[in-house]
C-alpha cells in the first residue's frame, strides 16, 4: 500500500506509518502527562466499565481482546483505589459485576479532557473537515480490529 505523498517527496506505506504512529509520536507523549494510576489498560477498563454500566471481569477482557490475567491484575488494583466496585452475580455466586464508582467517573472525566486538549493541540491547524475524516477512517479502522479478533476467537 504506496502512496505519493509529492514529486519528490518519498513514498510512505500504511506499515510505515502505522509503525510511527505504534513508536509514539502520538502515543508517548500522551501516555507521558499519565498519573502512575492511569495506564492505558486501566483507562480503557474504566471507559468500558463506565460505558457499560456493570460487566464481568471475564466479558471485560473479551471486550478489551486482552488477557484475563491482564484484567485481574489492574481491576484489583482500581477496586482497591477506589475506581471501582464489586458486587455479586446474582446469576452466578461465584462471579462479581464490575462498576465505576463516582471517583472512577470522576477520574475518567479528568482524563478525558487532558486527551481532548492534548489531541485537539495536535490537530489545531487541522481543518474540521480533515479531523472529522480521521475519526471515521479510526472508527472504520478500530471496527475492523474488533471483527477480526471476534472471528479469530470464534
Amino acid at each position: 500500500m504506496t502512496r505519493e505523498t509529492g514529486s519528490d517527496a518519498p513514498s510512505t506505506t500504511l506499515e510505515r506509518e502505522w509503525g510511527r504512529l505504534r513508536r509514539g509520536q502520538l502515543l508517548g507523549p500522551l501516555r507521558q502527562r499519565l498519573d502512575a494510576t492511569e495506564g492505558p489498560l486501566q483507562l480503557e477498563i474504566l471507559r468500558e466499565v463506565a460505558e457499560v454500566g456493570e460487566v464481568r471481569a471475564s466479558g471485560l477482557a473479551d471486550r478489551l481482546h486482552v488477557t484475563k490475567a491482564s484484567v485481574s491484575r489492574y481491576v484489583a488494583q482500581m477496586v482497591a483505589s477506589g475506581l471501582l466496585a464489586t458486587r455479586p452475580d446474582p446469576c452466578d455466586g461465584r462471579a462479581a459485576l464490575l462498576s465505576a464508582t463516582a471517583r472512577g467517573r470522576r477520574a475518567l472525566a479528568r482524563r478525558e479532557v487532558r486527551r481532548s486538549r492534548a489531541l485537539a493541540r495536535l490537530c489545531e491547524e487541522w481543518s474540521a473537515t480533515d479531523v472529522e475524516a480521521l475519526t471515521q477512517l479510526l472508527r472504520r479502522l478500530n471496527d475492523g480490529i474488533d471483527a477480526s479478533l471476534r472471528a479469530e476467537r470464534g
